[in-house]
């Protein structure tokens, strides 16, 4: 007999962490991440994309029903656009997603913190 284990919670605060990582990239400004000589804040947001994409694709379809506000095919679309179309990456895109879609996300899911 198998028992399926919910990883629901884990999955959330999997999330919770990567876009707390997301406000410390874009706590050190707009001028850091656009650093022609370093892209190392830029690669950074793209891992976080990505992992973000990877936890969420993995909570139960059910829990994805409940929260219908939530652009759940553009996260998977944000994800293999940096996944697979990395030279074209447009960071300006990346930049607004960090600042304005992922904070929103913690509060479409209720996990913003107060």
């Amino acid at each position: 007999m198998t028992h399926e284990f919910d990883r629901t919670d884990a999955l959330l605060a999997d999330i919770r962490d990567l876009v707390r990582h997301v406000r410390l990239i874009t706590a050190r400004g707009r001028e850091v991440f656009f650093d022609r000589a370093d892209r190392t804040q830029q690669l950074a947001a793209k891992a976080i994309v990505i992992d973000l994409q990877t936890a969420v694709e993995r909570l139960p379809d059910a829990y994805r029903d409940k929260h219908p506000e939530v652009a759940w095919a553009e996260l998977r679309a944000m994800r293999n656009y940096l996944a697979h179309d990395y030279a074209n990456t447009d960071y300006q895109i990346v930049w607004n997603a960090l600042v304005t879609d992922f904070p929103r996300l913690l509060r479409q899911l209720g996990l913003a913190e107060s």
